[in-house]
């Protein structure tokens, strides 16, 4: 018994592998756009961060940390559809809520989000205005409305940071 599970489970490994990853492919040739989308705002918030941080913040534009910071950007978001993916065909499908695809849909609606956020953060100090539409602020004042003392700390958390930034 022992000797036909150690010739058939890495048998049933491999193959189990290539169902997963032949899945994964498919699902990133059917959200190809959405890839893309995401890796034109990545770009454009490369652009918009070195305008920002070199033109109104006077720092030195470090490329190397700059180039780092957004494949970084670019690996998580793709973890985001892995992600998305892996809940969708692991949770999601068996109880009839959506697809994986739909699942990984989402995943990567989180990033565009996410990216979507910093790029009008970039475009609001650029031009000296106050960014009045945010994801995170959104965020803060639902916590603050449905768990008063959980957004206090997280407004304070987030002014101790800003307060840092200036000094």
């Amino acid at each position: 018994m022992v000797r036909v599970l150690n010739t058939i489970a890495p048998q049933l490994a491999v193959v189990g592998t290539y169902t997963f990853m032949k899945e994964i492919g498919s699902v990133i040739f059917e959200l190809r756009w959405m890839l893309a989308l995401i890796v034109a705002m990545i770009f454009a918030d490369f652009v918009l961060g070195i305008i920002d941080s070199v033109s109104r913040r006077g720092e030195d534009f470090r490329f190397s940390r700059a180039g780092r910071r957004t494949m970084c950007k670019f690996i998580e978001y793709n973890s985001y559809l892995v992600l998305g993916f892996t809940f969708g065909i692991a949770i999601l499908q068996p109880l009839n809520v959506c697809s994986y695809t739909v699942s990984s849909m989402c995943g990567l609606g989180l990033a565009i989000i996410f990216e979507f956020d910093s790029i009008m953060e970039h475009i609001c100090v650029i031009h000296g205005l106050e960014n009045k539409v945010s994801i995170k602020h959104l965020l803060v004042a639902y916590i603050k409305k449905r768990y008063k003392v959980a957004g206090e700390i997280i407004e304070e958390v987030d002014k101790g940071k800003s307060e840092k930034k200036t000094e």
